[in-house]
């Protein structure tokens, strides 16, 4: 008896897409859309069959998202985008819901065909964090004006008035004195955190030299450094650009990253400070002779909540790190670290100059 072979039935490259949970949108090689899911139509509400035959900009009006599929497709699919949307925040079915973007090249045979676009729903997790960094943001409100009192009394018992404060007393009121001022930098920290999450912090920009900033972000660590008996070295160019910033916030990103390299940079080590100009773009380096960063953690420090255990590190929640990183991002810039252990470590970001300030130096110099 003859045995037959039965054949599965192939299963259609736009069947599958259509059963993707997640929403799938395909571009060619011009950007013009392709294929949709009925996921990506509903997320967007959109009429597939109107949308297929229509540029990626015209169809769906996001210019991040068509920013990020310009840079794939003049590339020819080498370099990935680098600015793509956390979470996209639209309204389907009259509800609010986030949705986590990705976009990627199409490639066949090594040559770009076109570009994926998936969105996946994310609003569980989204919702879920709001929650957390409200709660965070009034427990972190409510122990600020404890704080602050506790403090306040620690330092009148510290200036002297108390002339029985002595010995053993002392040294328990210094360690209470140091425990409160962590106490409100990690209040601090989880404040500001919270309200960037909220988008509640606006840039207030405006033009700044680098010298000033490294002198206003340096001032409070005076003591520290002298305690320690760290030599802090500056190179900052005479003729380096100034920056177009949010002076406070880009000037916190300094006093963060000095203080964190002195909590981890052993007695009589060596801080440097350093800048200079490529791209258009400022770069500063804040780098110490510590005890290091495993090259597996560089990523990783820089989210929120995170510390590197066994790295002599005390006190903190781990935010300091993130918020430099949401700063930098907020100025267009980039932050990142290159160390390992028992090398030191070197901190680096990336800030904006102020080109117009800048053309008319330029003018200036042409004409004399």
């Amino acid at each position: 008896m003859a045995h037959h072979k039965r054949r599965l039935p192939v299963i259609q490259a736009d069947a599958l897409l259509q059963s993707l949970p997640e929403g799938t949108i395909v571009t060619d090689a011009t950007a013009t859309v392709r294929f949709i899911n009925k996921r990506a139509a509903e997320i967007f509400d959109l009429n597939p069959a109107d949308t297929i035959g229509q540029l990626f900009g015209v169809a769906i009006g996001n210019h991040i998202l068509n920013r990020a599929i310009q840079k794939i497709i003049t590339t020819g699919g080498q370099c990935l985008p680098e600015a793509v949307p956390k979470t996209l925040n639209v309204t389907v079915g009259g509800k609010e819901r986030y949705f986590k973007a990705e976009v990627s090249p199409l490639i066949q045979e090594e040559t770009l065909v076109g570009t994926v676009l998936l969105f996946t729903d994310v609003t569980h997790y989204e919702r879920a964090d709001r929650i957390k960094n409200q709660f965070v943001a009034t427990v972190s409100h409510e122990f600020r004006n404890p704080l602050t009192s506790i403090v306040l009394a620690i330092e009148l018992l510290l200036s002297g008035r108390q002339p029985d404060l002595c010995g053993e007393n002392l040294a328990l009121a210094q360690a209470i004195s140091d425990d409160a001022q962590r106490l409100t930098r990690l209040v601090s920290n989880l404040l500001n955190f919270s309200k960037m999450e909220a988008g509640e912090i606006k840039m207030e920009l405006e033009s700044v030299m680098v010298a000033e900033m490294v002198e206003t972000a340096i001032s409070p660590l005076a003591l520290q450094l002298k305690a320690k008996n760290i030599k802090l070295r500056i190179l900052i160019p005479d003729a380096l650009p100034a920056v177009c910033v949010d002076v406070t916030k880009a000037t916190w990103i300094l006093t963060n990253l000095v203080g964190n390299a002195i909590r981890y940079t052993p007695e009589g080590g060596e801080i440097t400070i350093s800048a200079c100009l490529k791209e258009k773009k400022v770069f500063i380096s804040v780098c110490d002779s510590g005890s290091g960063i495993h090259h597996r953690y560089h990523e990783k420090i820089f989210e929120k909540y995170t510390q590197v255990k066994g790295n002599g590190s005390s006190g903190g929640a781990g935010l300091g790190l993130a918020i430099a990183k949401e700063i930098v991002e907020a100025h267009g810039g980039k932050i990142w670290v290159k160390s390992d252990i028992n090398k030191g470590a070197c901190f680096r970001f990336t800030l904006p100059i102020n080109e117009k300030e800048e053309s008319s130096r330029e003018e200036e110099n042409s004409v004399s």
